[in-house]
């Protein structure tokens, strides 16, 4: 069928038929792209701002920016007890539209400042858990000592990396595991000591290489000698601050002539996506780990039977879920934990038969915020129903006008980029971003070589080379840098954090064919990638 929002030709399977049916929900008219698209729009990742308790008044760190018309409170003051957010409930209007009576009842509900649970010495984080000492990272978790980083698991001590687990000391590294001192590199793991490298596996002081396995000691993907290695690895280290962008050329080069894996499925049976890992049954997934039976999912693990889901995890039965734990049976549901039997739930904790609830925790029975009693409710939900689907609502996800956050703050921006006008003519908030201080100084000239660097560059104001903004390097950063004899970078730590996304291919597949036994395959890499795609049969026999 045809998609209503973009025009693309999607195709709904039997399965999703029954999982709508089953849910009770309208089949959906856009395509999964689309979907996704709409998801983002629930979710801000990476942007902080400094806001006002609604209760206290007092100065705190926020998803959400001052300009926003959403109150908004501390994580502390939201789990206090004299927190109860049923003093905001209503009778349901049926007079109005359902989302209309939510929207209204968004604006009245104080909202989490942030998403963070366990996060010691570590204000500058959002949706993180158990991290210490951490600065300006997101989506991480049981982790130390990260700055610039984003969803980084089980690691210490790395700078400027994203989706990397169970590994130390490492920087600007996108999709890497259990390696130790690695930087610029990607897809890589058991790896140490090294530097760009790609789809290498067990190697150790490696420079510029590309699906290595078990190799010690090569630059281009060509063997030297210990101490040839240790000559040439001085002399580009020294000269990678000043020939950057020719080396992430050269490098890009050497991986367009390799044969790439067409999808990158660990452990996994009868699934079709990228990047899954130890599950079963799935369809149309990304960055899945250990989940069966799911359709359309992205950043989720461990899950059972959930569709069109995002970053969700430990969940069961779950339809149109976002950035939410632990649910079941629950269905179009954003930034929600411990849910059962919930439809229509935002930024509610450990609730159980609900609808249409904001900023609830611990409750049971409750329509727009108001208590009822378990007979009350039953009777009630039928009359909601009947209601909504005269208004076309029954069944339907959020709207994205429903969004909390400016368009261009949410990750929808960085994945599908809208202008401010473009943006406010979909009906979406938008933030201006204040104007820097103007600094009169004499602008800091970097040097190239780290050797040359003091601590005093931590007091210095830097200009992107890139953007000309300003930016800063933190003394734990510039502690890295000097350890590792790692130049210090010339651009932002959001520019760092656009060049690894640009390496992530785009979520979505296409068919094509394999470069070396012309077998039908589906790959998330883009046609004018310059790949050379190929099946798993033949990405075996070539790299193994």
């Amino acid at each position: 069928m045809k998609c209503t929002q973009c025009s693309e030709q999607f195709e709904q399977t039997k399965k999703e038929h029954e999982v709508y049916e089953k849910f009770g929900a309208k089949l959906p008219t856009t395509c999964p792209d689309c979907r996704h698209h709409r998801h983002l729009i629930f979710r801000n990742e990476r942007s902080i701002f400094y806001n006002k308790s609604h209760v206290s008044g007092k100065t705190i760190v926020s998803m959400i920016p001052p300009t926003s018309p959403f109150k908004v409170i501390d994580q502390d003051e939201w789990w206090n007890d004299k927190f109860d957010a049923s003093v905001y409930g209503r009778d349901y209007d049926f007079n109005k539209p359902f989302f209309q009576q939510f929207k209204e009842l968004q604006k009245d509900v104080p909202r989490w400042a942030r998403l963070f649970v366990n996060c010691e010495n570590s204000e500058f984080t959002n949706n993180s858990a158990d991290v210490k000492d951490c600065y300006l990272t997101f989506s991480s978790y049981e982790s130390e000592n990260l700055y610039y980083c984003t969803r980084v698991f089980k690691s210490n001590t790395c700078v400027d990396c994203m989706n990397v687990k169970e590994s130390e000391y490492c920087s600007l590294c996108m999709d890497c595991q259990k390696c130790y001192n690695i930087h610029y590199s990607q897809s890589s793991e058991g790896c140490h000591d090294s530097y760009f490298l790609y789809d290498c596996r067990n190697c150790k002081n490696c420079i510029m290489s590309a699906q290595l396995r078990n190799k010690e000691y090569c630059i281009l993907n060509k063997q030297y000698s210990e101490e040839e290695y240790e000559k040439h690895k001085i002399q580009f280290l020294k000269n990678l601050a000043d020939n950057k962008q020719k080396i992430e050329k050269e490098f890009e080069d050497l991986k367009k002539t390799l044969y790439h894996k067409h999808l990158r499925l660990i452990n996994t049976e009868n699934s079709v996506g990228d990047f899954i890992t130890g599950s079963k049954n799935i369809n149309n997934g990304f960055y899945i780990v250990d989940c069966e039976d799911c359709i359309n999912v992205r950043d989720c693990s461990t899950c059972r039977d959930c569709y069109d889901n995002l970053a969700n995890e430990k969940s069961e039965l779950c339809l149109e879920a976002d950035t939410s734990y632990e649910l079941y049976n629950s269905k179009f549901c954003t930034h929600c934990v411990t849910m059962r039997d919930v439809t229509y739930g935002d930024q509610c904790f450990k609730l159980e038969d609900c609808f249409g609830c904001i900023g609830l925790k611990q409750s049971k029975n409750m329509i727009l915020n108001k208590k009822y009693s378990e007979k009350e409710y039953k009777e009630l939900i039928p009359k909601i129903k009947e209601h909504m689907l005269e208004t076309g609502e029954w069944g339907r996800p959020f709207p994205p006008h429903l969004t909390p956050w400016p368009y261009n703050i949410t990750v929808a921006h960085e994945h599908y980029p809208m202008t401010k006008d473009e943006a406010i003519h979909e009906g979406y908030m938008w933030h201006e971003e204040q104007k820097e201080a103007q600094h009169f100084s004499k602008e800091y000239e970097i040097p190239s070589d780290i050797d040359e660097v003091d601590d005093s560059i931590c007091d210095k104001i830097l200009i992107c080379e890139e953007t000309g903004k300003n930016y800063k390097v933190i003394p734990q950063e510039y502690k890295f840098y000097k350890k590792f004899e790692i130049p210090i970078p010339r651009i932002t730590p959001y520019q760092r954090y656009k060049s690894l996304l640009s390496l992530q291919p785009p979520k979505k597949l296409r068919e094509t064919n394999c470069n070396l036994c012309d077998a039908k395959i589906q790959t998330i890499y883009p046609e004018k990638s310059g790949y050379k795609i190929v099946c798993d049969k033949c990405y075996l026999e070539k790299v193994y």
